[in-house]
């Protein structure tokens, strides 16, 4: 295992926020279309987290995948890391939907839970936001192969991300019409052959930019450079306009250009503890913010009707509050011990294998 780049934790932090506030404003304060900020983070929010996965995916097991033993033992852990908090949410997003009279077919609520939709209908979620976990999933079965191509020769590994490069194109350019709306063609849009190429890239950045040295005003430069694109790139409507054609393109390589600014950034340690310690905490609750938000939101607003209380400012500031609290207590509470159970399951020196050798 390496030693751990918080300032990825930051990243991830602000994303996670950013995204939150996205999914608890739209269509309430205002609209977040392609025009704002926080509509474009709604969008690219996620796929930085899938290029911050593929990067965190290299970085801590490059050395451990090197056969197919290992593999296995990779997607295991990863399963460890995603069912459990998954199961508790997709429960909890089935209770309102139960006492409202909507039945979910049990199927589907299986294939929820094993997030075998993400490999045959990846629309097919139960939970607001999990349409990403599915591509995760697809994802992580890949991740053997590509760190296999690397391994052998880097060449292998680049023409793997160029090759998935190319899918994103046909998506962007072909599949996705951007005289529609985004709403019309999510099916397409959250097929995980779309965002593959974000995912792949994050790999190809710990593959070809691990050892390379980046100088502070240069890192500046990658950091600012797509903050500015963010805000003031010109585009407007619908949010189809910024993952079909160039916008595609360009909002895709800035994006990974900002991942790459947090990677190479070596002076957090200097940062302030008021700034960096938050988002050392934003950066492990991610997944737990990621997944919870949307659902205290529900239970929140139809608690506080429930004694007359319909305020969108209150249930907005609460559930921030409460979704931070709550995701932290669930990864160190909960989280981190399932995560511990599935490295012991695939530790040769006590795990499946162990017992394995023992017969």
């Amino acid at each position: 295992m390496r030693e751990r780049i918080y300032s990825l934790d930051w990243l991830r932090g602000l994303m996670a926020i950013s995204i939150m506030i996205y999914h608890l404003t739209g269509g309430v304060f205002f609209a977040n279309d392609s025009s704002v900020l926080l509509g474009r983070l709604g969008i690219y929010g996620v796929s930085i987290f899938f290029i911050l996965s593929g990067l965190s995916m290299s970085i801590v097991y490059s050395n451990y995948i090197v056969d197919a033993q290992t593999a296995v033992f990779f997607f295991i852990r990863r399963i460890f890391r995603i069912w459990p908090l998954l199961w508790i949410c997709i429960f909890l997003a089935l209770v309102p939907l139960y006492i409202q009279g909507e039945s979910i077919s049990i199927i589907s609520i299986i294939a929820n839970m094993t997030t075998v939709f993400g490999f045959i209908k990846p629309d097919a979620y139960i939970n607001t936001g999990a349409w990403s976990i599915g591509n995760e999933m697809v994802y992580y079965s890949l991740t053997p192969i590509v760190i296999g191509f690397y391994s052998k020769n880097k060449i292998y590994g680049n023409l793997f991300v160029f090759l998935s490069f190319v899918m994103s194109v046909i998506f962007s350019f072909y599949l996705l019409k951007s005289s529609d709306t985004i709403a019309s063609q999510w099916v397409t849009y959250v097929n995980p052959f779309n965002n593959l190429f974000l995912y792949a890239s994050g790999i190809a950045i710990f593959y070809n930019l691990n050892t390379f040295k980046i100088g502070h005003v240069l890192n500046l430069c990658l950091f600012l450079i797509p903050v500015l694109f963010f805000l003031y790139y010109p585009v407007s409507g619908d949010q189809i306009h910024i993952v079909t054609g160039w916008n595609r393109l360009m909002f895709m390589f800035f994006s990974i250009i900002f991942v790459i600014s947090f990677y190479k950034f070596d002076l957090y340690q200097y940062a302030p503890k008021v700034i960096a310690y938050p988002l050392e905490l934003f950066g492990v609750a991610t997944y737990g913010v990621y997944l919870l938000h949307p659902i205290i939101a529900l239970y929140l607003k139809n608690g506080l009707k429930l004694i007359g209380i319909d305020n969108v400012y209150l249930v907005f500031t609460i559930t921030c509050i409460l979704t931070v609290i709550i995701a932290l207590i669930s990864y160190n509470v909960y989280e981190t011990k399932l995560m511990a159970i599935g490295k012991r399951l695939t530790n040769k020196e006590g795990g499946f294998m162990a017992f394995l050798e023992s017969k």
